[in-house]
C-alpha cells in the first residue's frame, strides 16, 4: 500500500537525501515536506542516491493538517516517551500499533525536527502516535534510519497479511462517494470535514466486504428516499 511519509520541518538536506533513498527501498515514493528548515540542495541530492524524482517531486505544506487532510489516518512517530506530557496521545510500540495496521487505510507517517521532534500540538493533529522500540540506553533513531524502520516493518506486515475477505479500495471509495452524494444533499457548514472524517473512519475501521455493503446498502436507501422526495416535489402542480 501507497503510504505518505511526512516530514515537518526537516533541518538537515543530508537527512532529506536519504529519507528519499529509504523511500525508494521500500517502494513508496509519495513524500511530503511541511515547512522545511533546509532545501532540496547538494546534499540532498547527493544522499538520495537514486530516488533523486523522489526528492525533487516532494510536495511542501504550510502546515500539518493541509498535509494529511487526504489519508485515512495520521501516524506520528517519536524517540523521546515523556516529554509531551500534556499530549493526548499516548505513544504505543510499533510492535503493537502493526497488529492493527492493516485496518488504518492509506496512512500519513508524519516524523518530526531531528532535534525535538514533534511538538505537542502536532501530536494534537495526529490519530496515533508510535514509538519504535529501540534501547533504552539510546532510544532515539536519525530520522532517516526511523523512516527506513517503520516502512520495513509495514511492508513486512503487508506481506504476512492477507485482505482478501476486506472491503476493496475502489468498493471502499465508492462507499466514500455515496457518503458524500449524501452529505452534498444537505447546507453543512463543512461538508469537507465531513467527508475527510468519514475517510479516516472507514480506513481506521477497514470494514469487511459484509460490513462495507451493509452500510452501501442504508446509504443507498437513504440517496435513494430523497431523490424520491426531490422528484415529487419538482412533479408537484
Amino acid at each position: 500500500m501507497e503510504q505518505a511519509v511526512v516530514l515537518v520541518n526537516p533541518e538537515y538536506e543530508i537527512n532529506l537525501g536519504m529519507v528519499a533513498r529509504a523511500m525508494k527501498n521500500f517502494g513508496q515514493s509519495e513524500l511530503r515536506i511541511v515547512g522545511p528548515y533546509c532545501g532540496k540542495g547538494r546534499d540532498a541530492v547527493k544522499y538520495s542516491k537514486h530516488a533523486r524524482e523522489i526528492l525533487e517531486g516532494a510536495k511542501v505544506y504550510g502546515s500539518l493538517r493541509e498535509a494529511v487532510e487526504d489519508c485515512d489516518a495520521a501516524v506520528g512517530f517519536t524517540g523521546v516517551l515523556n516529554r509531551h506530557r500534556g499530549s493526548i496521545r499516548a505513544a504505543v510500540p510499533l510492535k503493537r500499533f502493526l497488529e492493527k495496521a492493516d485496518g488504518y487505510g492509506r496512512l500519513a507517517l508524519v516524523f518530526g525536527r531531528e532535534g525535538i521532534g514533534l511538538n505537542e500540538k502536532e501530536i494534537g493533529e495526529c490519530d496515533y502516535l508510535v514509538h519504535v522500540e529501540t534501547s533504552k540506553e539510546y532510544p532515539v533513531l536519525n530520522l532517516s534510519h526511523a523512516v527506513a524502520v517503520v516502512l520495513y516493518a509495514l511492508g513486512a506486515r503487508k506481506e504476512r497479511k492477507t485482505r482478501e475477505m476486506r472491503l476493496p479500495g475502489k468498493e471502499k471509495e465508492v462507499l466514500i462517494d455515496m457518503f458524500k452524494s449524501l452529505v452534498g444533499r444537505y447546507k453543512f457548514r463543512n461538508p469537507k470535514r465531513c467527508e475527510v472524517a468519514f475517510r479516516r473512519v472507514i480506513g481506521r475501521a477497514n470494514p469487511t466486504e459484509k460490513e462495507g455493503r451493509s452500510i452501501m446498502n442504508v446509504l443507498r436507501v437513504a440517496i435513494e428516499e430523497l431523490e424520491g422526495r426531490e422528484n415529487e416535489k419538482d412533479g408537484a402542480p
